[in-house]
């Protein structure tokens, strides 16, 4: 209904705008006419008057009697008024057209012809139009005055008047229906977004998109950015939905062993007891890892997460967390090594940065065989640092590959191995919330490379 509206304001609109547009032009054409008629009009006066006034000088007032007679015999002249006026502007000679009978004598008698008066209008006592007379005057102190009649020009200008209405009248309707018929395809992509709204209010699907027209205007724009925006919000709630289902799979799992072990406690001695509250905290723990994880990578994705940038030592964290992971690769067999510029230093949070060390130590280090080799690496490149861990693991699949950043995603080569699938999402959230870039990729060797940079 609101959109029908809207069709009704902006054909009302643009109708108001071609109204507008024609009273201008017609007030123009209009203004036009009538200077050119009033000129047409006073050159035909001016023109008898002259050729009177050659009469009047070569015959006086008879040559004038006999050009009146005889111009009566010949219906195609232009019907006209002659008069002759005397010093104190009494009527010397006067001729009326019998159609004119209603003309008031008296009235040019009024005026002083001692006062030049080049042009005179005088109404006609029935009302019907004008008289309008330009005099002369002439060498012997008399006044010579030619008139016509009003009416022809006046009419002229009524039929145009009644023409422009008779014609803007219906162009003004068709200019409505034109507006509506224009205004209503111009919104068909505003009433498509209506549509595809209320069908997600109505349904809850996403999958709704609004076609494109191809024109590349504005309204096109709007629903690329529409059908762009459906997609992300599409996208976001599949991962959501998908990031809920594996919390719900992986939380079930350590609460059904709290839960068992809590009930062991009950129906155990003392002794038995301690070991089953161990073993809660330890479930404990994890869960509380899982869900500080996830609270960490939430911060981080809406900006939210708190940092505190220092300058920071690569050399001697690298190091650090390389002395850290060193027992546990011993222990398999696994030779770590780094290579990092003592001088290199990079503005970060220490802490935040030791995760995402850790994180890809960590899955470095578990996905390698026995006998294979960890390798770290640190660089400057173009004013952005570049930290790299390699490995001689088994690699990631490719079709996992595009997916290892998503939140508790475990491919199914990392089923069998500890871990909650949040750490590649943490070192992602983490970088990104410095301002920096992580990617992985497939070594041709065999192994995976991650690398991360930062400004």
């Amino acid at each position: 209904m609101y959109l029908k509206h809207l069709n009704l304001r902006l054909a009302a609109v643009f109708s108001g705008i071609f109204l507008a547009s024609t009273l201008l032009l017609f007030a123009g054409t209009y203004l036009l006419l009538y200077s050119s008629v009033r000129r047409e009009q006073t050159r035909q006066v001016q023109a008898r008057l002259l050729e009177f006034w050659a009469m009047y000088q070569t015959g006086g007032i008879e040559a004038l009697k006999a050009e009146v007679v005889a111009e009566k015999n010949q219906e195609s002249r232009r019907p006209f008024l002659l008069r002759v006026a005397g010093r104190v502007n009494t009527t010397l000679f006067l001729y009326i057209p019998a159609q004119w009978r209603s003309f008031r004598v008296r009235d040019p008698e009024s005026g002083d012809p001692a006062e030049p008066q080049p042009f005179l209008r005088l109404p006609l006592a029935d009302g019907k139009g004008a008289l309008e007379l330009a005099g002369l005057r002439l060498d012997d102190g008399n006044w010579l005055q030619v008139g016509f009649h009003s009416a022809d020009w006046q009419e002229l200008l009524v039929r145009y008047r009644q023409v422009f209405i008779l014609i803007a009248a219906p162009l003004l309707a068709l200019s409505f229906l034109g507006g509506a018929l224009a205004s209503s395809r111009a919104l068909r992509p505003v009433q498509q977004l209506t549509g595809a709204f209320q069908s997600i209010i109505r349904t809850g699907k996403l999958d709704a998109r609004v076609p494109e027209r191809g024109g590349g205007d504005e309204l096109d724009a709007l629903v690329a950015l529409y059908n762009g925006m459906l997609a992300k919000i599409e996208t976001l709630v599949t991962g959501m939905r998908g990031a809920l289902d594996n919390v719900a799979h992986d939380l079930r799992t350590p609460l059904a062993r709290l839960k068992a072990t809590a009930e062991t406690a009950l129906a155990s001695p003392a002794a038995g007891q301690r070991r089953a509250l161990e073993g809660c905290l330890e479930e404990t723990e994890a869960i509380l890892t899982m869900l500080n994880t996830l609270m960490d990578i939430s911060e981080a994705e809406t900006g939210a997460m708190r940092l505190a940038p220092t300058r920071v030592s690569l050399a001697a964290l690298i190091d650090d967390m390389r002395e850290l992971y060193q027992y546990v690769a011993s222990e398999r067999g696994i030779t770590l090594e780094s290579e990092v510029p003592p001088e290199l230093e990079v503005d970060a949070d220490l802490n935040r940065l030791r995760q995402v060390i850790a994180n890809l130590l960590d899955n470095a280090v578990k996905y390698t065989p026995v006998g294979g080799r960890v390798r770290i690496e640190a660089s400057r490149r173009e004013n952005r640092v570049r930290i790299t861990v390699r490995d001689t693991g088994p690699g990631i699949p490719d079709e996992e590959l595009p997916h290892i950043w998503e939140r508790l995603y475990r491919g199914d080569r990392s089923r069998s191995t500890p871990g909650l699938g949040l750490g590649l999402s943490l070192v992602q959230a983490i970088v990104q919330a410095h301002g920096g870039a992580v990617a992985a990729r497939n070594l041709p060797e065999g192994g995976a490379e991650f690398t991360v940079r930062l400004p």
